[in-house]
């Protein structure tokens, strides 16, 4: 997988299709919708996004205009609502707005157009799917599919219930969103009395019904489906929860009718009681809501409400709701195959592929690693699929619980022979601690504190200029009139204009956090730990982009903006960009203050030393390997480590334990019993594991570095008993090793 052929995947779609109305009418829609394609893969925003759905939408309007009338001179003006639409703009102003109100959540807007891309890319390079959907809608009992002039079978139908299914599927999302703020407020509130409070909330309707029912224009619009399906009569097929039940108990063999039907009418309860809330549901409602009413206004035949549209509403119900209920009592679905609902297989498929170019809004998303780029191969055997990380992680074992759940819903080898195939390529180094300033724990400097270093981090930006330009006039360097400005411009702080004073300000708080993320704290000078005089250059440079982020989020904050030359009146800024964009001379802005927190630490009667979880760590490695240093090891190495010390801490915690410090209350535990030994490490070895695969290693008969083999590389089972015991001895050496550096476990 040399490249990303999606593009390359998309461009054979298009050369495939043809459209009824350019080859019946006239038009060039197939031109319109690929130019909109072609521009959103060249700039993937939601501006270009919105064009898709626009684009897409109004060729597949449902109007009082006669489209298949070739010769019709009537001029119509459009004046219905393209309700759908609207809906979608709903979604994408709900996410960008309510982000920062809830914990988890990441773009939809674009996701959708992303997720229908990827299916018209596997439909266009997998001929086994493209027979299962053919074979599924020829042998239903509609007859109006798209057809070529020929007669022949048309992927145009693909196309179009592909797009109402694909775009779509995440209209319901806001719904979700509402949820999650409520949830957030309450336990934010009551957890900032006490961290044992909790509370659970759920969204009720007053009037479910209401909301679950297709206005009803036509008493006559489903007389001819129940003709086809006598079934049907016994359901209310004005209220889409019966509908897609029956179209449920029709395609996947064994699921009664009736008792779908049962789980949906109660589903808005059931989702109360368990504290979830599923989007795909109030999606699917939604879209039958609007075409059922449309149809009924417009179209000439309702076959196309039952079998085109039910058919993609229906797979936007089944994408979360096949693996969270019908997988499971009292149903227990096995894996879907594409024969049963191919648009539902296929939706499921690339909704849960989608991760390139994804936008975090929620707080704990925006702390993640994303996938900035993808390679693909895809043909009649092969699906590859390879995610290109250039910042962070995207969590252990991200690839291989990928694989396994699609696994476990989707009946993959029916369309791919060699399966799924999913890589996980970090291109940057990892960044130890690399939890942001909204995860961190780390205790506010006092007041008076922040305000002395404040004063002299600023102290220090003008020595710094000073060195600069002493050394450039040293080295008979041209001092161009911007930096020339920096250095005529410089005064105490008393003099700084209040955003300049705020800035030196937001750095000072900032320092915690920073050393957080290196797994070091701020400690008084009668400390007994070591003080921290000197960074690594790695901590140096993860801290000093960090710093530069939060400056670029000040400016922004404060409204700068970009601009080629630095324009202060007018808040304009050249380095408002990304760190890599900025010169070695600019970076040393952000580097140098990094290396003056201890020395500035040290002129307020503070040191900076290792955190106690950090030494934790050393002394399990000392545990484990007595013969080399744990400053010797390479990075990758440490960075394992530093992880697995951190989730020891989160596996004690689901046998109710923690780790505090020795002079918190709570009397110390001196070991543990056999079966939470076990237990332990089980789950620590599970870490590792999934933390390795991450980082590029694989199962091999010889421990290799360079090759990043590993024979321990297996699950626990296979794992020899002296490596399983290895792992027991961590935990039972584990609460010698605390009192070590001043922590002890204490059973809540």
């Amino acid at each position: 997988m040399n490249e990303n052929n999606l593009r390359q995947y998309i461009d054979k779609f298009f050369d495939d299709l043809v459209l009824y109305d350019d080859y019946k009418n006239g038009h060039y829609y197939k031109d319109l919708l690929k130019a909109g394609i072609d521009v959103f893969l060249d700039n993937e925003n939601s501006y270009n996004a919105y064009e898709i759905y626009r684009t897409f939408f109004m060729i597949y309007q449902i109007t009082a205009e006669d489209k298949s009338e070739k010769n019709n001179k009537v001029m119509t003006i459009v004046k219905e609502p393209n309700t759908l639409l609207d809906l979608v703009k709903t979604m994408k102003k709900y996410e960008e707005s309510t982000g920062d109100l809830i914990e988890k959540q990441r773009d939809h807007f674009i996701h959708s157009v992303n997720v229908f891309l990827l299916g018209l890319a596997i439909y266009a390079q997998n001929g086994k799917y493209r027979e299962y959907f053919k074979r599924y809608v020829i042998k239903s009992p509609y007859t109006k599919y798209y057809r070529l002039e020929n007669g022949d079978f048309s992927n145009e139908e693909f196309l179009y219930r592909w797009g109402v299914a694909a775009l779509f599927h995440d209209i319901g999302y806001p719904v979700e969103i509402i949820g999650k703020q409520l949830k957030k407020f309450i336990n934010d509130g009551v957890k900032s009395i006490s961290p044992t409070y909790g509370a659970d909330t759920a969204i009720d309707f007053k009037d479910f019904n209401e909301f679950n029912t297709i206005v009803k224009m036509n008493p006559e619009f489903a007389d001819a489906f129940t003709e086809v399906y006598p079934e049907a009569k016994f359901l209310n097929l004005f209220k889409p929860t019966d509908i897609v039940a029956h179209k449920i108990s029709t395609d996947l063999e064994g699921v009664n009718v009736n008792d779908v039907a049962k789980h949906l009418d109660k589903f808005v309860n059931y989702m109360g009681e368990l504290g979830f809330i599923d989007h795909g549901f109030f999606s699917c409602i939604l879209v039958l809501n609007s075409y059922g009413y449309l149809i009924q206004k417009y179209a000439k035949n309702n076959d196309f409400f039952f079998y085109p549209i039910v058919d993609s509403a229906s797979a936007i119900l089944l994408h979360n709701y096949y693996r969270n209920v019908l997988q499971n009592d009292p149903f227990n679905l096995k894996e879907l195959h594409p024969s049963q609902s191919p648009l539902a297989f296929l939706l499921i498929l690339c909704d849960e592929l989608q991760e390139w170019n994804r936008q975090p809004f929620g707080i704990k998303d925006k702390q993640k690693g994303r996938v900035n780029e993808l390679l693909l191969k895809i043909d009649d055997d092969t699906f590859d699929v390879k995610y290109i990380v250039k910042s962070g992680s995207m969590g252990l074992g991200f690839s291989e619980d990928k694989e396994k759940l699609l696994s476990n819903v989707l009946s993959i080898r029916s369309v791919f022979d060699f399966g799924l195939r999913i890589i996980t390529d970090v291109r940057q180094h990892f960044v130890v601690g690399e939890d942001t300033k909204e995860a961190s724990q780390a205790p506010d400097i006092l007041l008076r504190n922040v305000e002395n270093l404040a004063v002299l981090i600023h102290e220090h930006y003008n020595e710094l200029i000073e060195k600069q330009y002493q050394d450039k006039i040293d080295n008979g360097e041209e001092i161009d009139e911007d930096f020339q400005k920096k250095y005529d411009e410089r005064k105490p702080f008393d003099e700084l204009t209040p955003q300049l004073k705020i800035a030196n300000i937001r750095q000072a708080r900032s320092i915690p956090i920073k050393l957080d993320m290196i797994g070091c704290e701020l400690a008084d000078e009668s400390d007994e730990r070591e003080a921290i005089n000197e960074f690594s250059v790695e901590e140096v440079e993860d801290l000093a982009i960090f710093e530069h982020d939060e400056w670029c989020e000040e400016k922004e904050g404060t409204g700068w903006v970009y601009g080629e030359e630095k324009d202060v009146e007018n808040l304009v800024t050249p380095y408002l960009v990304p760190w890599d964009a900025l010169t070695e001379e600019i970076k040393e802005f952000d580097r140098e203050p990094v290396r003056e927190i201890p020395s500035l630490m040290q002129s307020i009667g503070l040191k900076v030393v290792r955190s106690k979880i950090r030494l934790l760590t050393f002394e399990m490695h000392n545990l484990h390997d007595k013969n080399t240093s744990f400053e010797d090891l390479p990075d990758y190495i440490k960075y394992s480590n530093y992880k697995q010390a951190d989730y020891l801490i989160k596996i004690l915690s689901l046998r109710g334990y923690s780790v505090v410090d020795i002079d918190s209350p709570g009397e110390p535990i001196t070991g543990f019993d056999p079966d939470s030994i076990d237990y332990f490490a089980e789950r620590e070895h599970e870490a590792w594991y999934k933390l390795k695969v991450n980082l590029g290693w694989k199962y091999g008969s010889v421990k290799d570095e360079i090759s990043k083999t590993n024979p321990n590389l297996v699950e626990w089972k296979a794992l020899d008993f002296e490596n399983k015991e290895a792992n027991r001895n961590t935990f039972k050496n584990l609460p010698d090793l605390c009192k070590k550096v001043d922590l002890k476990i204490v059973k809540n």
